[in-house]
């Protein structure tokens, strides 16, 4: 599965004076991130690549030791150029890794240990991602919020900072990409569990993640913070990597509950509501239609010969018809009150509000004709496909009356030939 990071600079370089591991490397970069990866062996060709490329490059994984750079020089070079950096090495001790550390790179890792390629993706992954990630920093004491503050930065995150709960509140207002709060627990004239309870009122732990950090908490306290909506808890003093390790792994859990929460009422495939969400949310908006005699219809489309298309084409190209239709029905039927699901398969159902049932009609028709005329444009190749469309556009006392009368219609559109709409 590959993923798409956002990265205005989206290339990585790769340092490595290994070449089976610059090549293997390269190529799981390139085929699980889709970014495109400049290599060196040394520090000279490290510098000739930067002097080359350093508008483009947004990450570095660089070796420690390289032939002409025994004790880290090429490390200390990407960052001298602001050059956000992962350091990939075969030596681990304890001092090496502190100091390594205080350098401000992204991360450390050790090869030889379990999985260590698949750390380096996730790595590579979530430190993208953080350039696109907002974290606010509560803590009243201003060295202490500088040192969290750097750490953050150095992790590429986007910043904010605030000196007192009060100051948090009012930024959270103003600001809601904000996905993160880092929390000091201790503000001598402020309610911090009060502050957790209001601020899960409001955010649920899957939109904003909170760490509370302290040194005074004493343990029988800290599952009462959890209670009241930490996500995590950190006690001070800490080491630089546990802060970070906490940070990417709540932002994972975050990450994973939200793609959980999408997936219950959404089709992974085309991003369109699902057969649970439509079937669930579609009654209440007959209820309402009825209750304000509104006009209301609900229309099943399948496109045609979709078996025809997979057998021609292949699967992966029946996959992207299916998502071109289904954004050219989020196109189409746009309105926030429109609900728009896949049903199944090859099957899509619409539930629409309209005011003139002839108008609707020719609404209806000209999608059908739009659909008919714009194929699918695969590398020149028009891969051209059609819908039928079978309607109800009269209340029903229940949902599942108005499906029953669309999907027949849908029947009598297929047996006159296809490619038409029949309500």
């Amino acid at each position: 599965m590959q993923d798409t990071l956002p990265c205005q600079k989206n290339k990585i370089l790769l340092v490595d004076d290994d070449r089976i591991i610059l090549k293997a490397v390269s190529k799981l970069i390139s085929q699980r991130l889709s970014l495109p990866v400049i290599t060196a062996e040394n520090l000279s060709e490290t510098q000739k690549c930067l002097k080359k490329e350093r508008q483009n490059i947004g990450l570095a994984v660089c070796d420690y030791h390289l032939p002409d750079a025994e004790k880290g020089e090429a490390i200390d070079f990407l960052l001298s150029h602001n050059v956000p950096t992962i350091v990939l090495t075969a030596s681990y001790d304890e001092n090496l890794r502190e100091s390594i550390l205080d350098k401000g790179v992204v991360d450390y890792l050790v090869k030889g240990t379990p999985n260590i390629v698949e750390n380096l993706i996730l790595s590579i992954k979530r430190t993208l991602k953080n350039s696109q990630t907002k974290v606010l920093v509560v803590e009243d004491m201003p060295v202490d919020r500088k040192i969290i503050a750097n750490i953050l930065k150095n992790m590429l995150f986007q910043v904010v900072e605030a000196s007192s709960l009060r100051e948090a509140q009012k930024i959270l207002k103003e600001d809601p990409q904000i996905k993160l709060l880092i929390l000091d627990y201790y503000f001598p004239e402020e309610d911090t569990l009060e502050f957790l309870y209001e601020i899960r009122r409001i955010y649920s732990k899957s939109a904003l993640g909170i760490i509370v950090v302290s040194g005074i908490v004493k343990t029988k306290m800290i599952p009462v913070l959890l209670k009241a909506g930490a996500n995590d808890f950190l006690r001070k003093p800490f080491s630089q990597e546990e802060f970070m390790v906490r940070v990417h792994n709540t932002l994972d859990l975050i990450e994973l509950i939200q793609e959980l929460e999408f997936l219950a009422y959404h089709d992974p495939l085309t991003g369109l509501y699902n057969r649970r969400y439509f079937m669930e949310e579609a009654p209440k908006f007959l209820s309402i239609a009825k209750r304000r005699n509104l006009n209301l219809a609900c229309l099943v489309i399948d496109i045609d010969n979709f078996k025809q298309i997979n057998d021609t084409y292949g699967h992966e190209v029946g996959d992207l018809v299916l998502k071109d239709l289904a954004e050219k029905l989020k196109e189409t039927f746009k309105r926030e009150e429109d609900i728009v699901a896949r049903f199944g398969g090859e099957e899509f159902v619409v539930l629409i509000l309209y005011s003139d049932k002839r108008a609707f009609i020719e609404f209806i028709e000209y999608f059908r004709r739009k659909v008919a005329l714009t194929p699918l444009n695969l590398q020149g190749q028009n891969i051209s496909y059609t819908i039928s469309i079978g309607g109800a556009l009269e209340l029903k006392n229940s949902l599942r009356e108005m499906l029953f009368i669309a999907d027949n219609n849908l029947y009598k559109a297929k047996k006159q030939g296809k490619n038409c709409v029949v309500v």
